[in-house]
């Protein structure tokens, strides 16, 4: 089974440094590694991207967004089994490439597998066991912030989370790889949506385990994530969502929206938030005409009961 590893890199060079140390000591070595450098403003970057000699690297001339800088290497790579996508602030236990690789092969039936992403300053902490999606259309990271224990176990879940994730390079490729519209956030939701209306579910790998810092470039809750977070699940949403679904939740949609322009305004985010949801707004043409390139081969009710339906997060 071979296996392709994928990074993409801006202006984290302290972090790309330590997780290709951690590569470099896994039990299992991919054929190749390939980082993309989406042109990285600072002299850190290049100078560990100048020394790196273990793998290929891209340097774009501009910043394509993840999901283009994901294709990008993908369309380069000789043909692979899989492909992994590790971002630079992931770093992988040992046996990590390893398990997941090998619950790949023992699970032809699953299009995509989650790693258990761990609090890299308390690994008793996890920050991300894969992707939820709610009824609303609100995605989550499954599991964040829950103390590890027993009860996570590997299971079939919604989406894996690309910071950490592996797809079958021939359905990545026949889904159209990452959706490019979205350059930030919510693209794996989106993968990991078609992947389930196409009939290839995800699994949840437990052993699979990588140590992750979360938003190291972006800022957890900066303007820059609210902004693209708050945008894109909305396109996320009209364009996966199945037409009865869509309209039995619509009115759910845009109250979970509304309470959290208002939420976010309060914290004095009420510029980012409020200009995502205007350009979700100008983009839910474009998310229509995406609708017709969806494959869709699960039934509604396979796919509500998938939807996270509580009422809490």
């Amino acid at each position: 089974m071979s296996v392709a590893v994928i990074i993409v890199n801006y202006n984290s060079a302290a972090l790309l440094s330590r997780c290709l140390k951690s590569l470099s000591e896994q039990t299992l070595c991919a054929e190749e590694i390939v980082i993309v450098d989406n042109a990285s403003t600072e002299a850190e970057s290049h100078s560990v991207l100048n020394a790196i000699s273990a793998a290929t690297v891209i340097r774009s001339e501009k910043n394509l967004g993840y999901g283009a800088a994901i294709n990008l290497a993908v369309s380069k790579i000789d043909t692979t089994e899989f492909i992994v996508c590790l971002n630079p602030d992931a770093f992988p236990e040992p046996d990590w490439l390893k398990n997941i690789v090998k619950s790949a092969g023992d699970h032809p039936e699953y299009g995509s597998f989650a790693s258990l992403m761990l609090r890299d300053d308390d690994p008793s902490i996890i920050d991300g066991a894969g992707d939820e999606l709610h009824f609303t259309g609100i995605p989550w990271r499954r599991f964040h912030q829950r103390r590890l224990d027993n009860n996570v176990q590997t299971e079939p879940i919604f989406s894996a989370c690309a910071g950490a994730a592996l797809y079958r390079t021939s359905l990545f490729n026949r889904l159209g790889g990452f959706d490019e519209t979205y350059f930030m956030y919510i693209e794996d939701i989106d993968l990991g949506f078609r992947l389930q209306l196409a009939g290839y579910p995800c699994l949840f790998v437990r052993n699979a385990i990588v140590r992750h810092v979360g938003s190291a470039i972006t800022g957890e809750g900066s303007n820059f994530s609210v902004y693209f977070g708050h945008r894109n699940l909305v396109y996320c949403y009209f364009k996966n969502m199945p037409f009865l679904l869509l309209m039995a939740t619509l009115p759910f949609h845009l109250l979970a929206n509304v309470v959290t322009l208002v939420v976010l305004a309060a914290k004095g985010r009420g510029g980012a938030i409020g200009k995502a949801k205007l350009d979700a707004l100008k983009k839910l043409p474009s998310a229509a005409r995406a609708r017709n390139s969806v494959s869709r081969k699960v039934s509604n009710r396979d796919i509500w009961k998938l939807l996270n339906k509580s009422m809490i997060r």
